[in-house]
């Protein structure tokens, strides 16, 4: 039997993470909370924390829409944030609208 991705949205959903590396690090928007250790405190979430968004789905039933990822000043976390980008659930894409320089996180809208 195959399912269409809405078929599936109920248990399943997949967000692909344009410029990440292997699990890490590239020139995207790469971290997603998979290296909690390192981050500052204050910038978890459900929205940009992978692990806090599946808690409050299957505590809470909020199943997430996007995961918000965070690119580091030169990777390093307490440099700060150089840019925010939106990893939308399959099978949705993040599209620059052209609005902003492209680091805006406005700038991008999940689209089909």
């Amino acid at each position: 039997m195959s399912l269409q991705p809405s078929g599936v949205d109920d248990f399943y959903r997949f967000f692909r993470v344009s410029g990440m590396g292997h699990c890490s690090g590239g020139p995207g928007a790469w971290d997603i909370g998979q290296q909690y250790v390192n981050r500052p405190v204050g910038v978890s979430s459900p929205q940009n924390n992978v692990l806090e968004a599946i808690i409050a789905w299957v505590e809470e039933g909020q199943a997430p829409e996007y995961l918000e990822g965070l690119k580091w000043v030169n990777d390093i976390p307490s440099a700060g944030v150089s840019l925010r980008r939106r990893h939308c659930r399959y099978p949705r894409r993040n599209v620059y609208s052209g609005d902003g320089n492209g680091n805006e996180e406005d700038g991008w809208q999940c689209v089909l």
